[in-house]
Parts: structure tokens; sequence; C-alpha cells
């Protein structure tokens, strides 16, 4: 079972590029829909935790809506068989000004399974070999970790993904055009793929 997570809603302010044409609620839920067909074409079960542009405020009632979406699934399907992966862009700064920062990433908790870790890992080595690093120093572990809600509080293996940046011009280009959004989509369906040995 894949789980499959929208970014912030539309009512989430400052999820934007500076000159306010780039929206993430948006290029995060068009992924999706490219995406689920996919997986699904695959032999995939998929789900959406929160697919519509709003999302419930305030913003704990949202994370916590989600875990418990996704937790269910776990709790019915089996924790073994399920996937979250939660889809976003990064930002560099929150000062609604343009940055030089570029490239992608991927986040798990901190205290995660083995099974993110390798997911994570092969987000990270797809990205690169697909030329979506950027200009960031990578850990050597090939992954982030932090205490984002959405993966600390899933029970099945989880990653966050920053799918390059909202604050730069060049990212949010390449984010906008038809050839960008299919790039994350197929960084997506290989990993996700991958994971499920198909």
């Amino acid at each position: 079972m894949v789980i499959l997570g929208t970014a912030h809603g539309s009512n989430v302010p400052g999820k934007c590029s500076p000159d306010k044409k780039f929206h993430e609620y948006r290029f995060s839920r068009e992924v999706i829909n490219l995406l689920k067909p996919q997986l699904e074409a695959l032999g995939l079960l998929v789900f959406v935790d929160m697919p519509g542009d709003e999302v419930p405020r305030p913003g704990n009632t949202e994370l916590s809506l989600r875990c418990r979406y996704v937790n269910g699934i776990c709790s019915k399907f089996g924790t073994q068989n399920c996937v979250y992966v939660s889809i976003h862009v990064n930002a560099a700064g929150s000062d609604g000004q343009w940055h030089t920062a570029r490239g992608f990433a991927v986040y798990v908790a901190r205290q995660c399974s083995a099974a993110s870790k390798r997911l994570a890992k092969s987000f990270c080595d797809t990205a690169i070999a697909m030329g979506l690093r950027g200009n960031r120093s990578i850990p050597s572990e090939r992954y982030w970790q932090a205490n984002f809600y959405v993966v600390k509080n899933t029970a099945c293996p989880a990653v966050l993904t920053e799918n390059l940046f909202q604050d730069n011009h060049e990212d949010v280009d390449f984010l906008a055009s038809p050839e960008g959004k299919a790039k994350i989509v197929e960084l997506h369906r290989t990993c996700i793929t991958k994971h499920f040995g198909l």
C-alpha cells in the first residue's frame, strides 16, 4: 500500500514563490495526480491523505489527522505492507525573497526504521542520477533527519521529499514546466516501485 502525502493546503500562508506564481500545495497535488495512476497501473493500491486544496486548521489538527489516516491504513493492511511518502517543495527562507539554494532533499525522522532509511537513500541516489542534486552538500547518509510530525508519528516506513526550492528562480522555472513535473513524478515512481520490488 502506498500512502501519498500532499503539501500544506491553499489556506496555509507562505507556501509559495516570492512572486506568488508558484504554489507548493498546487504542485504537490499535481504531482500526486500524475503519480497515482502510474503506480496503480503497476498493481499498487494508492491512497492520498488530504487531496483537497484546503486542509484543516490549525496546523496541529492537520498533521494529527494526516497521521491518523496513515496509521488507520497501516492497521488495516499491516505496517510492513505500507509506505508513506509526503511530497513537498523546499524553501531557503521565510522572508519572501529569492535565494540561491537549489536541489532535492529527502527527510526521515531521527528515530526511524531501517526501511525508512533505505527508501530515503534510494530517493537521494536516484535524484542525483537524474540531475536533481542542486548546489548543497549532501549528508554521508544520503538523507536528512528531522522530526517532522508526519514522518515521526506514522507507523510505516515514511519519508518526506523536498523537491527543489520554491524560492529559487531556476528551480521554480523547472518545477513549473511539464518536463519538471514529469521528472519529479518519475523520481517518485522509480523509488516507490523499487521499495516494493517491482
